[in-house]
């Protein structure tokens, strides 16, 4: 498939410039620069302390590491001019993802950006073309912050809620369009309120851009119709929950390598490998995949989450889901689906995680376990031991401490970013582990 290129955006048609970064908390910051600023802005920045770039909770707690000192020292925030995107033509609004770098100008040891455009470059320099694309889902209120009621009742995938929301479906169309966000599908999900976008698939970073941007035009058509919007992964408790679906495919010399037919598994070897060192990680690496305390409660059982660590061909209950194409369309179609990530995630240390396993994975050569063809919970105890099939940590506590003891990851993050991204998170577990779901849903529903 063609890469999707957004049209270059003319200078001096911006007024202003958000310069966005995804923090730590899974939450985009953003310095808005005027129009003369803007000329400037790609080699000089915008300044930014230490504790917005990666301490900042998501509730606004400071937080601090043995390695940063919150308080003191500046970054840049250096927009990415070949990713800039317009959100609002009539007034000249713009949109560019940023990269934290220090005030020599080299790239700051926390930015998560940077660290995604590295992972890919190792993959591109072991032969391997990565594509990387999203299913967003999300949920719609009318009604107040205070007093919010879900935008439509359903039935999932219907027309009914589509009618009702007709206009805002055609406007988001519209706006994704101008911004040059690559929708591919937009519709009412399963649950009340709930709908989908998926995006199409592209080189990693951008990909993630592309993620973030569309957050940004999704908030904005919603309010422009009197709508409110959550991304959060269990916005209201009882309700279905939200994932971010990410989607992983590969070539090797334009040959992809999740499309095999001549092997049992419809995958190459080589794909195996990568499959299996994704889910040698998971485990260990789960608290980067969502990281709120939320999260895990959406990875549970019959959630369609993935709430267990194995890889089925289509099943919707294994983290990892093998999608073979359509007949005839394999070749292009064939990618793995992680399903257990969610929106809370900064998204750009999700995918550098999963690729990062992946590559591990074809390093050593991993053997990949048997597939699993049944909802995994229904599994005995020595099938699920021949499959290495196992339950995710129950919450983020748990999970926090696999990531924080994890050679792999303090090796991928880096020592600062590792330690100041289990900082962050540790402050959700203990803000609001111990407090009721539904309580901790309305404390962060409008955060993410």
């Amino acid at each position: 498939m063609a890469a999707f290129r957004p049209p270059l955006v003319d200078s001096s048609r911006i007024r202003a410039l958000a310069v966005a970064h995804l923090d730590n908390a899974g939450i985009s910051r953003l310095k808005l620069l005027p129009q003369h600023k803007v000329s400037s802005a790609g080699s000089k920045g915008a300044t930014m302390s230490l504790s917005v770039g990666m301490l900042f909770s998501v509730d606004d707690h400071v937080n601090s590491v043995p390695e940063l000192d919150a308080t003191v020292g500046d970054l840049r925030a250096v927009p990415d001019m070949s990713a800039v995107a317009l959100l609002d033509e009539q007034r000249g609004l713009a949109w560019a993802p940023a990269d934290i770098r220090s005030l020599d100008g080299s790239p700051h040891s926390t930015c998560q950006r940077s660290l995604l455009a590295a992972v890919d470059a190792r993959a591109r320099q072991a032969g391997l073309d990565f594509l990387v694309g999203f299913e967003i889902e999300f949920t719609l209120f009318t009604g107040t912050k205070a007093a919010p009621v879900l935008a439509h009742t359903g039935p999932g995938y219907g027309m009914l809620p589509f009618l009702e929301l007709e206009s805002w479906h055609l406007d988001l169309l519209d706006a994704l369009a101008i911004a040059g966000v690559p929708a591919e599908q937009l519709h009412p999900e399963y649950g009340p309120g709930q709908l989908e976008l998926s995006l199409a698939p592209r080189p990693a970073v951008r990909a993630v851009d592309d993620y973030v941007l569309a957050r940004q035009v999704i908030t904005r058509v919603s309010q422009a119709h009197g709508l409110l919007v959550s991304f959060a992964p269990v916005p209201v408790v009882g309700a279905i929950a939200n994932g971010c679906h990410v989607h992983l495919s590969a070539t090797r010399d334009g040959r992809p390598v999740f499309h095999d037919p001549g092997q049992p598994t419809g995958f190459s070897p080589e794909a195996g490998h990568l499959v299996a060192g994704v889910l040698e990680h998971l485990d260990e690496g789960v608290a980067l995949l969502g990281g709120s305390t939320l999260s895990f409660e959406r990875l549970r059982p019959h959630n369609w989450a993935g709430a267990y660590v194995c890889w089925g061909t289509g099943n919707r209950e294994a983290a990892v889901r093998y999608m073979p194409g359509a007949a005839g369309f394999g070749g292009e179609q064939s990618n793995i689906e992680i399903k257990c990530v969610d929106p809370a995630a900064n998204q750009y240390l999700a995918v550098a995680a999963l690729m990062g396993s992946a590559l591990d994975g074809l390093d050593r050569r991993l053997p990949l376990p048997a597939e699993v063809q049944v909802e995994p919970g229904t599994l005995g105890e020595a099938e699920r031991a021949a499959g290495r099939v196992r339950p995710f940590p129950p919450d983020l506590g748990a999970a926090l401490q696999l990531l924080a003891g994890s050679p792999f990851f303090a090796e991928l993050l880096g020592p600062v970013l590792h330690s100041s991204y289990c900082a962050v998170r540790q402050h959700d577990w203990e803000t609001f582990g111990t407090r009721p779901p539904a309580d901790v849903a309305a404390a962060v529903r409008w955060r993410f």
